[in-house]
């Protein structure tokens, strides 16, 4: 072997060795990053409001969590703690290389000062994966097993939606504030009591049905929000329409004319006149000669 082949070996040789090392460092990152937790460590008490892109925002107030784009409709306390734990105990499940997030969804929590004591930014669901979603962590894609789907741009997702157990109602949305108690038909809407949280005092409101749709304007009490829900849920608290009565027929009412068309009854054939008898003969004036005496 001359040595000019032996330079170019040595050469590649370090090439190789050059290489290996950068790619066990690569392939060694993996392993050290999963199970990693992704959201640093917060002290949940302190959390007095998460900020969801920038469509969502749940805020703690002196009356309990509310959701400010909602008209301060209060928030679902128990599901607000449940998704909070899921972002403590996010973990790396794996790192997905050289890929982008497609969506993009930073989500932050505040204290009451306005501080930020966490943050994370989430990305889209796995395409093909029932669960699983994409995470930003450590400028890199991460998939992790929670959807964590309550972090999404609906804000409903973050109150109880039924509001009145007897009959069973949910509302859909909340009605505009600005519109007028003659708009919303309460001024001469149906009221009835209904059963909410074991309460039956509780008296609702049935109102006009919405513009352009089917549904229906509800208030519970004299509460500020007014709710759209299906007519269908409301309709046991409207009457019931009366039946309508038919007319009776007038008792001294003359027989109605037999129309024109109806056949007439054929009369039957008058007897034929029957001949009239001969007048009988005057009877014989008796002969006066046998009167005499002979």
């Amino acid at each position: 072997m001359t040595t000019k082949n032996l330079v170019v070996l040595g050469v590649v040789a370090v090439a190789l060795a050059v290489a290996a090392t950068f790619m066990g460092k690569g392939s060694a990152s993996s392993p050290r990053l999963t199970g990693e937790k992704i959201v640093p460590k917060f002290d949940m008490s302190l959390v007095s409001s998460v900020e969801i892109g920038d469509k969502v925002k749940l805020a703690d107030s002196p009356d309990g969590w509310i959701v400010p784009s909602m008209q301060d409709y209060p928030a679902d306390l128990v599901k607000i703690r449940e998704n909070l734990l899921k972002l403590q105990e996010l973990k790396v499940g794996q790192v997905v290389r050289g890929r982008e997030l497609k969506e993009k969804t930073p989500v932050v929590l505040r204290d009451s000062s306005g501080k930020e004591l966490a943050s994370v930014v989430l990305g889209d669901r796995h395409e093909k994966w029932g669960h699983g979603r994409y995470v930003q962590y450590k400028d890199q894609s991460v998939l992790v097993s929670d959807t964590l789907d309550d972090f999404g741009t609906d804000s409903k997702r973050w109150v109880e939606t039924k509001i009145v157990d007897e009959p069973y109602v949910s509302f859909r949305e909340l009605a505009d504030p600005k519109l007028t108690e003659e708009e919303l038909g309460f001024a001469t809407g149906v009221v009835a009591k209904v059963t909410v949280a074991g309460d039956t005092n509780r008296v609702a409101t049935v109102g006009n049905v919405v513009k352009g749709g089917s549904e229906r304007y509800l208030r519970l009490d004299n509460e500020k929000w007014v709710f759209i829900v299906p007519s269908y849920s409301v309709e046991k608290l409207l009457p019931k329409p009366e039946p309508k009565e038919e007319p009776k027929a007038e008792e001294n009412a003359e027989p109605k004319a037999k129309s024109e068309a109806e056949p007439k009854a054929e009369e039957p054939a008058a007897e034929p006149a029957k001949a009239e008898e001969p007048a009988s003969a005057p009877a014989k004036a008796e002969d006066p000669a046998s009167d005499k005496p002979e």
